[in-house]
């Protein structure tokens, strides 16, 4: 059975989730969800209470951090504008990369591979967490949850970010840690590789995963 280096550096192109793949960013979605919760006249998430949906598009998200709090619906569009607002204004101080990241991506670059994101998070933040993190330039395309019609796990968004990319579905691997990248992976026929240490459980297990790791060190030469 291959390991996880051996498919990604095999990979003509690798597609990386953002979000508990490239970046640990839970604590500015946290951060941000409590503001704006604050601003809108709600409790704050407790420190023990879990996020259940950081694989989602945003509006998901947020959905679940109303039910939480027991927010109503009709909060959910001026909790979601504060939460943009505040979002932004922390330029995604308070996440982090994965460590060994960068190394992997500095030899996957150096080695001619095609490297692009695929993210459910909002195009736009998703710019923004790179350049604030110095990966900006190892990524030709960003596709984020809001430059499709549809978000992961439909095939759109990868098949667009593939299509920019200008390469086959047989030259091309995802890199994601959720059961949402392991079914947009299958949807679009193209190996999965599993990020154990980011927001995913065991439901990734129920749909295909060609290899899996716990540190990208694993993953470098």
């Amino acid at each position: 059975m291959k390991t996880a280096k051996e498919y990604i550096h095999s990979s003509a192109a690798i597609v990386f989730d953002l979000d508990g793949t490239l970046l640990h960013t839970e604590p500015d979605i946290r951060r941000a969800a409590n503001q704006a919760l604050l601003d809108c006249g709600f409790q704050a998430l407790a420190s023990e209470q879990v996020i259940p949906n950081l694989y989602g598009p945003l509006p998901d998200i947020l959905a679940s951090v109303m039910q939480l709090v027991q927010a109503p619906a009709v909060a959910a569009e001026d909790i979601q504008q504060a939460y943009l607002t505040h979002y932004a204004r922390q330029a995604h101080d308070h996440s982090f990369l994965y460590p060994g990241i960068l190394r992997l991506l500095d030899q996957l670059l150096s080695t001619g591979h095609h490297l692009a994101v695929c993210t459910n998070k909002i195009e736009s933040s998703a710019q923004q967490a790179l350049e604030r993190h110095g990966l900006s330039t190892y990524f030709t395309v960003v596709t984020g949850g809001d430059t499709t019609a549809h978000p992961k796990p439909h095939a759109l968004p990868l098949l667009t970010t593939m299509n920019a990319l200008q390469i086959n579905a047989s030259d091309c691997l995802l890199i994601g840690d959720t059961h949402v990248d392991a079914l947009c992976a299958s949807n679009c026929g193209i190996p999965f590789v599993f990020h154990r240490s980011g927001y995913g459980d065991d439901s990734v297990q129920r749909y295909p995963v060609a290899a899996s790791f716990v540190d990208y060190s694993e993953t470098c030469f």
